[in-house]
């Protein structure tokens, strides 16, 4: 958590020229967002019912997916992504400029540390390329937002923090701290009490 991933995705589509969608998946709606939902037509020979798709897919206008918290997603949600990552399709209707279809999770551990649900193999399969993102803080980025003066004494400060500490401070909970910081905040408010604030306060000083 707190590691940049869809930092990183939205960032490295922007770069591609990409047209891409972003979906929460813990609040997606499998049929309203994805499959469609039921309409009925009239025509001249009679009446039926048809899928109206989003804008995106029923004129194929979209080049890359992202499902953001990909297993914090109900089932029914999982399900209907699977097609879609594998054969860039849904119910067999293809989208001929859907190019990528990408995910960000947090992983699943026997202790539970995150409310999420575990992939079974076949989903897990449907992916070409898994990637671990390191957890710490990212130096070009921290250096490009802020100063390198600043992003180099923050980094330092959390390099020599205990492993439990470092869990209790995030890349994410330590760009809020310097986000603080730059305007005159106190980052107490923002760090764990069980963290060395003053020593960060005196280095960045």
């Amino acid at each position: 958590h707190g590691v940049g991933k869809t930092s990183i995705i939205k960032s490295a589509f922007e770069r591609a020229g990409l047209r891409w969608k972003y979906f929460s998946a813990s609040t997606l709606d499998p049929w309203v967002d994805l499959v469609g939902v039921t309409k009925e037509i009239q025509n001249e020979d009679g009446n039926y019912l048809d899928l109206v798709r989003p804008k995106e897919f029923q004129y194929d206008e979209v080049d890359a997916l992202f499902f953001d918290e990909f297993n914090r997603s109900p089932k029914k949600v999982r399900n209907a992504v699977m097609e879609l990552i594998q054969f860039k399709s849904i119910n067999g209707m293809k989208f001929p400029n859907l190019k990528i279809v990408w995910a960000a999770i947090n992983p699943d551990d026997e202790e539970e540390t995150y409310d999420v649900e575990k992939l079974d193999p076949a989903q897990e399969d449907r992916f070409h390329i898994t990637v671990a993102v390191p957890y710490r803080p990212n130096v070009d980025w921290f250096r490009k937002t802020y100063s390198p003066r600043v992003a180099d004494s923050a980094i330092q400060w959390w390099d020599e923090l205990k492993p439990e500490d470092q869990e209790q401070v995030s890349p994410r909970r330590l760009q809020y701290a310097l986000d603080v910081y730059t305007e005159k905040g106190d980052m107490r408010d923002v760090l764990s009490k069980h963290v060395n604030v003053s020593k960060l306060v005196g280095e960045l000083k």
